[in-house]
């Protein structure tokens, strides 16, 4: 008995790790309109934390863009600043898996029939830097290059600041930005 427990355990692990790497592989393979950032905002935020190393245990979370209920609502303007995904297609944000540390990490790639400075600017406008207990970000700016908006805050405690990361992602971006606010 035991031995087809422990059978039927490995083959669901095997499973769940298959269709886990499935996943993955389909969202590396997607590419961006001309003129954008390659690669799905979860690579691309990676891209800046190594090109601007944090000093905390970081995380990404991939925002379901779908999810419409009072939850998906709330964790979308908690962390994009927006109160809704009309005007984008994907989102994903990188933090502290510690809440007492204000820094924030936040990218966007912005449907084709908006205007990625317009996002940009509803996306500084509806951030709360205060989302955290304890602390606060005060240190904010907004980035963006062809379809992906950055926004970033962080607290000037820390000993780094939005721009190093508005740097980082110019570097990741190929050498500069489109815009900045």
């Amino acid at each position: 008995m035991k031995k087809l427990i422990s059978a039927v355990l490995t083959v669901s692990m095997l499973l769940a790790l298959l269709a886990g790497c499935g996943g993955q592989t389909a969202q590396e393979t997607t590419t961006a309109p001309a003129g954008s950032l390659e690669g799905t905002l979860e690579d691309l935020l990676n891209q800046v934390v190594t090109e601007q190393p944090v000093e905390f245990t970081g995380g990404i979370t991939n925002l379901d863009l779908t999810d419409t209920s009072e939850n998906g609502l709330y964790m979308l303007k908690n962390y994009t600043g927006l109160d809704s995904a009309e005007s984008i297609t994907e989102a994903a944000a990188f933090e502290p898996m510690m809440g007492s540390i204000a820094f924030s990490m936040v990218m966007v790639r912005v449907a084709p029939e908006a205007d990625p400075q317009t996002v940009a600017q509803s996306m500084k406008d509806g951030i709360d830097p205060r989302k955290w207990i304890c602390v606060e970000a005060d240190d904010l700016k907004v980035t963006g290059f062809g379809d992906v908006v950055m926004l970033i805050m962080v607290s000037s405690t820390l000993d780094v600041t939005a721009q190093s990361y508005v740097d980082a992602f110019a570097k990741v971006a190929g050498g500069s930005v489109d815009f900045q606010i």
